[in-house]
């Protein structure tokens, strides 16, 4: 048995190299990371040697192209629309295994139950300090750049405050992700405003920061990122999804996640609202790359904790869960109307170009 076993792999080994179109001979396929080859040495009607790319559970191909490749004339594997670029396995997002529904309510919140919001992340500071955060790839993480200085001692630097972060993933918060090797601010974000959790002098300051992890996270039900909002969906009206370990009725941070469904409103009434000062002594940035979300019907609202948290929606064409905004404004607690969220599709060029060049 052993001989034979032996003498098929040779086979197999001797056609993965076999020739092409005029019998040029190609190398051995490129292995893929979160992928692997299946059947590597079909042969086609034609006798073209092919290789067929498989992406692995909760991952799926980036790009043109079905994962279908063959040896040509030139000794090269190629696809038919990806020509001889490898391909790539990218996170699946958007696409949780038990989504949320409707009329559930964080301060007197709902209990969020395994699968509902797979990329929320509780992200623990210094001093025992709780944030919230959104996993937007297997690496990448977006939170607020204001929470990432939150517990520290002064407006120390970005690669000062990487180590100091912990974050956790899952219903209750409870896996951990391993070490934050990478924190990036908006460029908008000046590092003189950290000491301001809020009611900035500048309008125009964007209140995002990356995180990269070290390693990529195990994705699975609990685990998944969700889609980057790539167009409007931010009309008045519009319901999305804010979950979070905040502080609760009691004022103690949540021992499990819990979400609420909040309406977009007009910004123009959020302004007007806290031009004349806000309830809670101090008012949120107003600034072009925000938008204003209200209460909802049952006073349900965010607490202190769940900012960095995505307002979640649902885009029914297809089937998808985008994050529209990320919480920046968490104070309100219910003794205030409206919360403000940093629009996602307003700083998406930078998001897009930060995790690229990375």
């Amino acid at each position: 048995m052993l001989l034979i076993a032996t003498s098929v792999w040779g086979v197999l080994a001797t056609a993965s190299k076999g020739p092409g179109t005029n019998g040029q001979r190609c190398p051995e396929p490129t292995k893929i990371e979160h992928g692997h080859m299946e059947n590597r040495s079909m042969e086609n009607e034609q006798g073209e040697h092919i290789v067929h790319y498989h992406c692995d559970p909760y991952y799926r191909l980036r790009g043109p192209g079905n994962g279908l490749y063959q040896c040509n004339e030139m000794g090269l594997w190629v696809n038919h629309d990806a020509g001889a670029e490898p391909p790539v396995c990218e996170p699946v997002c958007g696409k949780p295994k038990n989504p949320p529904r409707q009329l559930q309510r964080i301060i007197g919140g709902h209990l969020s139950g395994k699968g509902l919001f797979p990329w929320q992340g509780r992200l623990v500071l210094p001093r025992n300090l709780v944030a919230g955060a959104t996993l937007i790839s297997d690496r990448w993480v977006l939170t607020t750049a204001r929470n990432v200085y939150l517990g520290q001692k002064a407006c120390v630097s970005p690669e000062d405050i990487a180590p100091t972060l912990q974050l956790f993933l899952g219903s209750k918060g409870q896996l951990p992700t391993g070490t934050v090797e990478r924190v990036v601010l908006h460029p908008s974000f000046n590092s003189t405003d950290c000491n301001s959790t809020c009611g900035s002098t500048s309008t125009s300051i964007t209140d995002l920061a990356l995180l990269k992890l070290q390693h990529p996270v195990p994705l699975g039900p609990e685990v998944l990122p969700i889609c980057l909002a790539h167009k409007d969906f931010l009309e008045v009206g519009r319901v999305g999804y804010v979950a979070g370990w905040g502080r609760g009725t009691t004022l103690a941070f949540a021992e499990r996640l819990r979400y609420i469904m909040l309406p977009v409103v007009d910004t123009s009434l959020c302004a007007e609202y806290y031009a004349g000062g806000s309830p809670l002594g101090v008012a949120p940035d107003l600034g072009p790359g925000t938008f204003c979300v209200g209460m909802s019907e049952l006073r349900g609202d965010t607490c202190h904790g769940d900012a960095g948290g995505a307002f979640a929606v649902h885009d029914p064409d297809d089937d998808t869960w985008y994050a529209a905004g990320i919480l920046t404004y968490d104070r309100t607690c219910s003794a205030a109307k409206f919360s403000f969220y940093a629009s996602v599709q307003h700083a998406l060029a930078w998001i897009r170009r930060t995790m690229a060049e990375s």
